[in-house]
């Protein structure tokens, strides 16, 4: 296994813990909904990589799949490395389909590790005050230092359970919200891309 947060390129990386994705099969790239809703883990991937004519090249994107049949299985996609620019649902289903069918899929790979495996080695290698998890109930967002490379995490659909919380927790990770109103796992993402984004165009002074 060779994770790519060591890698000189990463400023940021975004973790998302899908409960009930598929990890395996046959997938229709035209219903990934009724894989365990892995049009979640898709619209995700577009939000954490894509940009209007390129894929971003500072950014990870992993997956922690935890439904049937063989969890979990961690995705993991470096935006540097594709060699094509994901556009739609489609294109990440398509993606999806050729790893699991076992094809070499350019800048995608399929780790057998789970959530706190995969959060414990990034901690090892950002160190535990970049990696933030990201919850209604955390501080305000505006509280988050931006400066250098940062790792956040995120719940699907249906959040991330209590007991891996409290793992969080323990880790001494610090919690940040975007206010009180549960959103999108992807509109989180591309709100913080965009912070990310203005973050390089400000001047320093400010």
């Amino acid at each position: 296994m060779d994770l790519a947060f060591k890698s000189l390129n990463v400023e940021r990386v975004f973790i998302v813990k899908a409960s009930l994705a598929h990890t395996g099969g046959k997938i229709n790239a035209r219903a990934l909904a009724s894989h365990g809703r892995l049009d979640v883990v898709a619209r995700a991937m577009l939000a954490a990589l894509s940009l209007r004519t390129s894929n971003r090249s500072d950014t990870v994107f992993c997956a922690v799949l935890e439904g049937p049949p063989r969890p979990p299985v961690t995705v993991e996609v470096r935006g540097w490395e594709l060699r094509y620019s994901i556009k739609s649902e489609e294109d990440v289903g398509d993606l999806l389909s050729r790893l699991f069918s076992g094809h070499h899929v350019e800048g995608a790979y399929a780790w057998e590790i789970g959530f706190k495996e995969l959060v414990s080695e990034l901690v090892r290698e950002f160190g535990s005050k970049k990696v933030v998890y990201l919850h209604e109930a955390g501080e305000d967002i505006s509280n988050l230092s931006l400066e250098g490379k940062i790792a956040l995490l995120l719940g699907d659909h249906k959040g991330i359970d209590r007991e891996t919380e409290a793992w969080i927790k323990s880790l001494g990770l610090r919690w940040f919200s975007l206010g009180p109103q549960p959103y999108f796992t992807e509109h989180c993402i591309s709100f913080i891309n965009y912070l990310l984004d203005e973050r390089t165009r400000l001047p320093r002074h400010l």
